[in-house]
Parts: structure tokens; C-alpha cells; sequence
């Protein structure tokens, strides 16, 4: 069974703070309406991962149509438009996931690269992965390189753990 919440209506005050019944009308006064695609993967335990996690990836980063008027500054005449630009030389293997890369400091870019599986999620997928920074990239060149805590705001040889201790010993 799959929950799905598509109204929000109480006819009477729920006593959790707002102190009145929840209507939400919406601007047509008729009542909100959700509408939402729910898709259903029906696999073996085993290679359920391969499909979902890789799936879900390509529904959440689906490209978007932008059109635009030609013209402007940046428009030149009689130039042949740009119909496709990838700033990859090559594509990232199937399990790695490109998840920032955005300026940071002064002539600096963060870059943050994501393993898609959980160590023994799958078979193919949980493998280790080596990707060659170096000539990664085909807009820009990398001369050096600070591998940061994932909140970017430490060197990782800097991050300090926390050690538990368990009462267990």
C-alpha cells in the first residue's frame, strides 16, 4: 500500500495548536487538489537497488526545456547556436552521482561527487569507484585540489570524529 495524502480537511479543530478547523479552499475556493506520478518497481531484493537508486536519480534530475528569444549581447549573427554543451569529457560511471559543483572562494570551485550505494546494497553498484579528476572536466583545468569535510568548511585532515564509547565496553 502506498499512503497518499490528496486533501487536507478537518471539520473540526484537531487541538494540535492552530486553535481552528484546517479548510484550505485554494484560490478557486473549491478546494485544493493534488496531482502527483507514483511509480511502482516490482524486483527481487537483490537487484531492487540497481534499478531504484539509479531511477530515482534520473526522475529527480530530469533536464528542463528552456527556450528563450534569440538576441542580446551575447547573441552573435550568423554564428551556429550552441544545441548541446557538457562540461564532462566522459561520463561518470553509473554509480557516481556529480552532486555540487558551484564557485566557493576566490577562484575556487566546490565540487561534491556521491556514491549512490550503500556498502553491500548491490552486487555491480556498491563496488568502489576511481575517477580521474585530472582530465575529468573539459570547461576549466584542475591545478589543485583539497579533499574537505562534506560540509566543505574543514580540511579532512582535520576533522576531528567523535569516539563512543559503549557502555558494553
Amino acid at each position: 500500500a502506498v499512503p497518499l495524502q490528496v486533501h487536507r480537511r478537518l471539520l473540526y479543530d484537531d487541538n494540535r495548536g492552530v486553535g481552528e478547523p484546517l479548510v484550505e479552499l485554494g484560490a478557486d475556493k473549491q478546494g485544493l487538489v493534488v496531482r502527483g506520478r507514483h511509480l511502482v518497481l516490482l524486483d527481487t531484493v537483490e537487484s531492487a537497488a540497481d534499478r531504484h537508486r539509479l531511477l530515482a536519480q534520473e526522475l529527480f534530475m530530469a533536464p528542463y526545456a528552456v527556450l528563450a528569444p534569440g538576441g542580446g549581447p551575447s547573441y552573435g549573427r550568423g554564428q551556429p547556436s550552441l544545441r548541446q554543451f557538457s562540461g564532462l569529457r566522459r561520463e561518470l560511471p553509473p554509480n557516481v552521482h556529480l552532486l555540487t559543483l558551484t564557485p566557493w572562494e576566490a577562484g575556487t570551485l566546490l565540487l561534491r561527487l556521491e556514491h549512490q550505494f550503500e556498502r553491500g546494497e548491490s552486487a555491480n553498484g556498491s563496488q568502489p569507484v576511481t575517477i580521474d579528476l585530472l582530465n575529468l572536466f573539459s570547461a576549466f583545468a584542475i591545478t589543485s585540489l583539497r579533499e574537505m569535510s562534506l560540509g566543505a568548511d574543514l580540511p579532512l585532515d582535520a576533522v576531528s570524529r567523535l569516539v563512543w564509547t559503549p557502555t558494553t565496553g
